[in-house]
């Protein structure tokens, strides 16, 4: 298995619809979901947020004081929907080809848990401590 093939089975639809459902998200419901990738200068995240804005994204860009030795411009792509295995790994692929074109790295996803009525997620933490 190659490299690029490790990188995007990590970002797959599959891999992202598990971690929703190991969490108890339901993935009948819409989620806001959050794409992060780094550039390493301004200019190059500008033009990664020119593409994504045409391909239907909305994109925030700001300076990533995550590293100071090092420094990154961080490019957020949101994307409000009810996950779908093939349109996350559309997005994950179209991620992976910007950091790709535009010397980046793409970084991950997030998305705040949609849960049920009524029902806490299946952590250990909320189990072990009577919370559930």
């Amino acid at each position: 298995m190659n490299d690029e093939h490790q990188i995007f089975k990590l970002h797959s639809g599959q891999f992202i619809l598990e971690q929703l459902e190991r969490f108890g998200s339901s993935i009948t419901h819409k989620h806001e979901f959050t794409f992060w990738l780094y550039f390493p200068t301004e200019e190059l995240a500008q033009k990664a947020s020119g593409r994504s804005e045409k391909s239907g994204f909305k994109v925030e860009i700001s300076l990533s004081d995550y590293d100071k030795l090092n420094p990154q411009w961080l490019c957020l792509l949101f994307c409000p929907h009810i996950p779908d295995e093939e349109l996350l790994d559309a997005i994950s692929r179209f991620c992976l080809k910007l950091a790709s074109d535009f010397n980046g790295k793409y970084d991950g996803w997030e998305t705040k848990m949609e849960l049920p009525e009524g029902t806490m997620p299946d952590l250990p933490a909320f189990k072990d401590s009577g919370s559930v």
